[in-house]
């Protein structure tokens, strides 16, 4: 029996140290994010940048209870407005999918489809072999680390730093971010820390205004009462959601400067 044990645990062991990148140098790609924006892998290392990429499904246990934890390391050097970009590589879902596993478990860096916006592509590109499996890539298109394990914030920013990441609020050009809105919702910085929340519809008693953090709290949850409402926040990045009946209709990003 001890002898059964010592193999299964060798085994494991052997396993778990198996690259789940098996490449030395990243390959380019062009993929296009649920939000339509396009990410020219090597205009960014050409850029002096660091890459984090987390290649993920839907519907992978890891990827949900990892999914908050590499938004906090995303805010916490600076939401891809320093030397680091995040982004997210799905395999297998369309966007809406996508969106919904970002909403749902917190990922709020940039998410790629893996039907819609390239992302299955990019996924045999690297040969993935598990998920979730996040990949650290040097402005000189190397691979640094080809499965940073376990993905949770401490450890991705130690490895990140050590590659000369540099930390910064999660804010950036307060005079394009005054005022974010959709045709649906308006947010504007009142005064430092406040901010108006302004519903572009008639509201109604189905309707329920949410706000998340960038690493996926919810910091509001009420039925609007009126087509305005004023929230105090703390600096940072945060999520301003409409449901109607239960059911998520609109999202929008803005910045508490």
């Amino acid at each position: 029996m001890r002898f059964f044990f010592t193999i299964i645990l060798s085994l494991a062991l052997s396993l778990s140290s198996v690259a789940q990148v098996p490449l030395l140098s990243a390959p380019d790609f062009t993929v296009k994010d649920v939000d339509g924006n396009l990410h020219h892998l090597y205009d960014y290392l050409d850029a002096g940048n660091l890459v984090v990429i987390d290649f993920f499904t839907t519907n992978c246990g890891p990827c949900q209870t990892y999914a908050s934890e590499i938004s906090a390391s995303f805010e916490h050097f600076g939401c891809n407005n320093s030397n680091v970009i995040y982004l997210g590589i799905n395999w297998g879902s369309d966007n809406e999918t996508v969106r919904q596993f970002d909403e749902l478990w917190g990922a709020h860096y940039p998410s790629v489809s893996g039907l819609q916006g390239g992302g299955n592509g990019v996924v045999e590109l690297y040969e993935v072999q598990s998920y979730p499996t996040v990949i650290l890539i040097a402005p000189d298109r190397s691979v640094l680390n080809n499965h940073i394990w376990p993905p949770d914030q401490l450890t991705l920013n130690s490895e990140v730093t050590a590659a000369g990441g540099v930390s910064m609020i999660c804010t950036v050009n307060s005079g394009n971010l005054s005022i974010k809105e959709l045709p649906e919702i308006r947010v504007t910085n009142i005064s430092p820390g406040n901010v108006s929340i302004s519903l572009q519809n008639t509201i109604n008693a189905s309707q329920r205004l949410q706000v998340y953090s960038v690493d996926g709290r919810l910091v509001y949850n009420q039925s609007p009462e009126n087509n305005a409402t004023i929230i105090s926040l703390r600096p940072g990045v945060y999520f301003a959601s409409l449901l109607e009946n239960g059911n998520r209709k609109h999202t929008l990003r803005f910045v508490v400067l």
